[in-house]
């Protein structure tokens, strides 16, 4: 059974932030397995070519805990086969100086039974 959020809301998010969005990279760190046979655990990152949102922060989100370089990434989970963000990922993000590798300080779901966007605070490195 599906919820009401997810029918009215799902399909919006994902064909807005594709055609308005900018490209860029999102890393999901961590990723890697357990191999019973040898007992390795293994880790790494996957990177997903993504359309995101990109925008400043509001007055009120920027004083505080965040810095001045902070902004706000608007990510549809569609694009990064259904895995949720964390903290530990990264995202590549061009800049007119060059591509910046940004970290995810804080991480945001809107969801009925699935993701439907995320609202992500990131900083460039």
């Amino acid at each position: 059974m599906t919820s009401k959020p997810d029918l009215v809301f799902g399909p919006l998010p994902g064909p807005l932030i594709k055609e308005w969005g900018s490209t860029c990279k999102f890393v999901k760190v961590g990723v890697g397995g357990y191999d019973p046979a040898t007992g390795s655990v293994t880790s790494g990152e996957v990177e997903y070519n993504v359309k995101a949102v990109l925008l400043d922060l509001t007055p009120d989100e920027s004083q505080g805990i965040y810095q001045t370089t902070d902004f706000k990434i608007i990510l549809d989970p569609g694009q990064i086969s259904g895995n949720y963000v964390t903290t530990a990922d990264l995202f590549k993000v061009p800049f007119p100086s060059g591509e910046k590798t940004c970290k995810v300080i804080n991480a945001k779901t809107y969801r009925g039974d699935d993701p439907i966007m995320f609202t992500l605070i990131v900083r460039p490195q």
